[in-house]
């Protein structure tokens, strides 16, 4: 749909019920209680329309309640976020969200402003009361399923036990090791560590200020002791791509680490053609010693098909996941402590499409 900045779900009605609504059935039925809507519109099975599910009332009330039988808590995402307070307004977009049947909203751009919103819509009659009704009865029932009625704080002296305990570490680790996906292999892995010899480490950032890079590089540095790392920005200047180009004639072996995410909305997030440009030359340059690890963005591997090896990692950065632990699994790639066997979730192109995914 042209012009619109929410995400479109293009797929068919048929695709939609098997594939996605499928999902959302199966976790239903094993006693989901809580789910969150997101700002993406579903056109096919619903009339056409771009309206995201956040707003629209036959996606969380037909749908999700009376097809798939949800009757937990409906809450929406975050709804300061711009494109939803520019369409519909900040207060608007509140009102229309609890008639599409949410019992919560998240994040509202201005609460007193959404407060008096609602309270307005309710003694219009533009908003049920019944409706209302239900949903604080459904938020107080879970809030006592949970003892929150009970004990309302957390205790700050347990996190530790929770946040970042052993198990869940060990568990981070294995999902990070199980989907490392290794996207072209030109015969580099499984690779001798011993043959790497020095080390250019090349980095290349969308944002200016993004300590992931640093972190990264540190692990790499940790592993590698004969490896330099250089950091690309959206303030880089030229003295830096010289040097950099330098560096990587003269390495023996060539990492290029890629935070460089997609466009959320727009599109799959291109490299500024001077970058592109340099790191092309230098695949060109070192055959077979160009090594590439994209942390969050498996579209970039269609962009260096003549790289000796490409591997992609799912951490995209802020609130999207966690890139370092990828680091970790890299590492252990590189030292042939791990196997890779993740799959790509998604067409990045002709060569490498859904479910590409090298093993040996």
């Amino acid at each position: 749909i042209p012009g619109t900045e929410f995400t479109i779900n293009n797929k068919s009605a048929e695709r939609v019920e098997n594939e996605d609504f499928y999902a959302f059935k199966l976790a239903i039925d094993a006693g989901v209680t809580y789910i969150m809507s997101e700002h993406i519109a579903i056109p096919s099975v619903n009339d056409g329309s771009d309206l995201p599910a956040s707003v629209e009332k036959k996606l969380g009330s037909y749908w999700l309640r009376e097809k798939l039988g949800f009757t937990g808590i409906l809450t929406t995402d975050d709804m300061w976020y711009e494109k939803v307070t520019k369409r519909f307004g900040p207060v608007n977009a509140c009102i229309m969200a609890i008639q599409a049947g949410h019992d919560a909203v998240l994040k509202p751009a201005d609460v007193g402003a959404v407060i008096e919103g609602l309270v307005a819509a309710v003694q219009s009659g533009d908003i049920p009361e019944e409706q209302i009704n239900r949903s604080v009865e459904k938020i107080l029932y879970w809030k006592a399923r949970l003892n929150l009625h009970q004990n309302k704080f957390v205790d700050m002296e347990k996190i530790p036990s929770v946040v970042k305990n052993p198990e869940h570490v060990a568990l981070m680790n294995t999902i990070a090791d199980t989907s490392l996906t290794l996207v072209q292999n030109e015969g580099y892995f499984p690779c001798d560590v011993a043959k790497f010899g020095k080390i250019a480490h090349i980095s290349v950032q969308k944002k200016a200020n993004d300590p992931n890079t640093q972190i990264v590089a540190s692990k790499l540095e940790a592993a590698f002791p004969d490896l330099t790392s250089y950091f690309f920005g959206p303030e880089s200047g030229d003295e830096l791509y010289a040097e950099v180009k330098k560096a990587a004639m003269a390495a023996d072996t060539v990492f290029v680490s890629l935070f460089y995410q997609r466009n959320t909305y727009i599109d799959n997030g291109p490299l500024p053609d001077k970058d592109q440009k340099l790191l092309e030359q230098i695949v060109k340059q070192k055959p077979g010693a160009v090594i590439f690890m994209s942390y969050g963005n498996p579209y970039h591997a269609a962009r260096f098909s003549q790289a000796a090896a490409i591997v992609v990692g799912y951490g995209e950065g802020s609130f999207y996941g966690n890139q370092t632990v990828y680091a970790d699994s890299f590492i252990r790639l590189l030292k042939g402590e791990i196997v890779p066997q993740g799959k790509l979730p998604v067409d990045v192109s002709e060569q490498y499409p859904m479910g590409t995914g090298i093993t040996y």
